[in-house]
């Protein structure tokens, strides 16, 4: 091998070399700017103070999490259920649409939607028996074990919301993380 062809294979192993490391590179920055934005999600949701809650909203509150504390909605995310109170006197029904219920969510100043939801990209609604009937319907699959506990639940939010009827389930976001919204008003 000539000295030319000794430093143009010396070139090709620090230029792959190089390109590796920058892939290297590339990928922790995206892993740390990832758990940066987790981090902050999680700052952003704790900040809600359910001690400045009225009374009976903060038993509700307690109600609602402790029948879905063992509960994951199966999807991508797998995420557990969290409360949101959205203190609103003019509030008479709830929205026909995941774009005005993000929006209400948006206009309230409640911090809880993730950058994937904000872009709304399903706009579903369901109602009660919808979302309820393939967690506790007769046919329901429960490979998780889940179905009392979504019974629970059921049970509950039918009671503090007055019916099925006055409950409403938003599906908001991407395929990649829909945010899942139980709302009724109480």
């Amino acid at each position: 091998m000539t000295s030319q062809e000794q430093r143009v294979l010396e070139f090709q192993e620090t230029s792959e070399e190089s390109e590796y490391l920058a892939f290297l590179q590339k990928t922790a920055q995206q892993a740390q700017r990832l758990q940066e934005i987790q981090q902050q999600e999680y700052e952003i949701i704790s900040h809600d103070d359910p001690t400045t809650y009225p009374p009976e909203i903060q038993r509700i509150r307690e109600d609602i999490l402790e029948a879905s504390a063992q509960l994951l909605y199966i999807s991508e995310s797998e995420e557990p259920y969290e409360f949101v109170f959205i203190p609103n006197d003019q509030i008479t029904s709830l929205p026909t649409n995941s774009v005005d219920f993000a929006n209400l969510i948006k206009q309230c100043n409640i911090h809880i939607m993730t950058e994937d939801e904000k872009t709304i990209g399903e706009n579903r609604v369901m109602t009660f028996q919808e979302f309820f009937e393939p967690f506790t319907g007769a046919n329901a699959q429960d490979p998780y074990g889940q179905k009392g506990g979504y019974k629970e639940l059921q049970k509950i939010v039918a009671a503090v919301f007055g019916g099925k009827d006055n409950v409403k389930i938003y599906k908001i976001g991407e395929q990649r993380r829909v945010g899942v919204y139980i709302a009724g008003l109480y």
